[in-house]
């Protein structure tokens, strides 16, 4: 029983010459486009943070992913935390990563509700 050498027999439809180079292009533009519009914005973006995380001194006014807002005091030799004053007399100790950016000098502004 060979139903399918008789359907091509037949006259049946022969499958199309190239279609499986014409798939392989189609994929390879696919790729190609998830690269350019995914990945290599990503990179470019996390060498940016990273860059921005490496520069990070004392003074510099900050903002993290949580939304808090405060001043860099120490940063410590372990590279993985800093200590951010978020207002007078009160410090806090975070994960470098998690600061989101660094705002512009004077941003902050020291308040007394006195």
């Amino acid at each position: 029983m060979d139903i399918i050498s008789k359907a091509y027999a037949e006259g049946g439809a022969a499958p199309a010459a190239g279609g499986d180079m014409q798939m392989m292009i189609v994929i390879a533009m696919c790729m190609i486009a998830v690269y350019f519009f995914v990945m290599r914005p990503n990179n470019k973006k996390r060498k940016e943070m990273q860059n921005l995380l490496n520069n990070l001194a004392v003074g510099d006014e900050v903002l993290t992913a949580g939304g808090i807002a405060g001043k860099i005091t120490k940063l410590p030799d372990n590279k993985e935390y800093v200590l951010m004053s978020v207002s007078e007399g009160f410090t806090m100790q975070i994960r470098r990563n998690y600061i989101a950016a660094v705002l512009p000098k004077g941003t902050l502004v020291a308040t007394n509700d006195k």
